[in-house]
């Protein structure tokens, strides 16, 4: 988890949010973009009044419930979705890849790529982050992000467009070892996904809940 609110903590930055870490939790003092939480906690047992204290409440905010232990419904949330964290150990060998791909690197085509694969736009600034790359293979509507993070690295928008989930997943896992070697893997996924995710060697290591109000 401390990967992914790495992860949202630069979009929230990106876009000028103010962020604040603690020991208990990561959050954005005002509203997140859309499909971002505002909070996510990093240890479990936290009280509700200390998750909430550091963000902006009202309708719309949302927590992420690292460690599903939190119960929001008395505050005024209703959980959204629930999905499994996954870690895949670092590849020692990989396949060429099946699929045509190519790095984003400027502000426009980030854009048209959040666009192409109908995820939240993401700010350009994180182009310029050091150990990130957004892949695209354009003939298909497929993509993904890496992002490094310490020893581990984190995957995000795995979007196989029309191809072959397999093959996306097993590209990913090649282009990861190439750009970050000897670099674990992680990230979270649910329904199809996850198992498309398994079956390229991730294992669930722990599940968490997004509530929104």
């Amino acid at each position: 988890m401390l990967t992914n609110a790495t992860w949202c903590d630069g979009v929230c930055r990106g876009v000028g949010l103010p962020t604040r870490w603690s020991a208990d939790a990561w959050s954005t003092a005002r509203r997140s973009p859309a499909g971002y939480p505002d909070a996510v906690t990093l240890r479990r047992g936290l009280a509700v009044g200390t998750v909430l204290a550091g963000v902006e409440d009202g309708p719309g905010c949302s927590v992420k419930d690292s460690f599903t232990d939190l119960d929001l419904a008395p505050a005024g949330f209703a959980v959204l979705f629930e999905a499994r964290w996954i870690r895949r150990p670092a590849p020692t060998s990989a396949s060429p890849p099946t699929l045509s791909w190519t790095e984003v690197r400027a502000a426009g085509e980030l854009a048209a790529w959040c666009r192409r694969l109908d995820v939240p736009p993401l700010p350009p600034v994180l182009l310029a982050q050091e150990g990130l790359h957004v892949f695209a293979a354009d003939e298909v509507g497929a993509g993904f992000v890496l992002s490094r993070t310490g020893p581990v690295v984190g995957v995000a928008y795995a979007v196989p467009g029309t191809a072959d989930p397999a093959a996306l997943w097993a590209d990913l896992v090649g282009l990861a070892r190439r750009r970050h070697p000897g670099a674990d893997l992680v990230g979270y996924e649910r329904g199809a996904d996850l198992e498309h995710a398994r079956a390229a060697g991730f294992a669930v290591t722990g599940s968490l809940r997004v509530w929104m109000r």
